[in-house]
């Protein structure tokens, strides 16, 4: 009875790089340039984010809503810039949140029990490629309601 032998293996070099090796290669290479790409991107969105509740958390003690309003706008504008070419063809910076105060909605509901503030916004940011001179035109959405009661912590210690 004779013994089948598994055919010969190509020998592969000590040291030697298989296809395994390329595509996970290629792969990490790939979630590298997405994450330096994407990453910045989603950390200003958060950013924006922590602004908008912050000045939410402000409306608890100050009725004011113009003013909050206008200081949350102009927090968000200044948070991050970017290189725009202009008409002139002249590159300038530009606040990446290029927000406005009549794309802002901000409502105070004090009538609802308990009383209740909706902050709402849309903007968009251009993304880049490097190495692939392309962009992508991404819009994030801002939509908070909160509760702007005054807490109610107990007597006084």
């Amino acid at each position: 009875m004779m013994r089948r032998r598994p055919p010969p293996r190509l020998p592969v070099a000590r040291g030697g790089v298989s296809w395994v090796t390329l595509v996970l290669l290629a792969a990490v290479l790939g979630g590298g340039y997405l994450a330096w790409v994407w990453i910045p991107v989603y950390i200003l969105k958060f950013e924006v984010t922590q602004v908008v509740r912050d000045y939410m958390n402000q409306a608890v003690k100050d009725p004011n809503d113009a003013a909050l309003k206008e200081k949350m706008i102009h927090k968000i504008r200044t948070l991050q810039d970017v290189q725009v070419v202009g008409e002139d063809g002249r590159v300038h910076k530009a606040p990446a949140v290029d927000l406005r105060e009549q794309d802002v909605l901000w409502e105070r509901d004090g009538s609802q029990k308990p009383p209740m503030l909706h902050v709402a916004f849309d903007w968009s940011r251009e993304v880049g490629y490097p190495f692939l001179d392309r962009t992508v035109q991404v819009i994030f959405t801002v939509d908070l309601t909160e509760d702007i009661s005054i807490p109610d912590w107990g007597p006084a210690r």
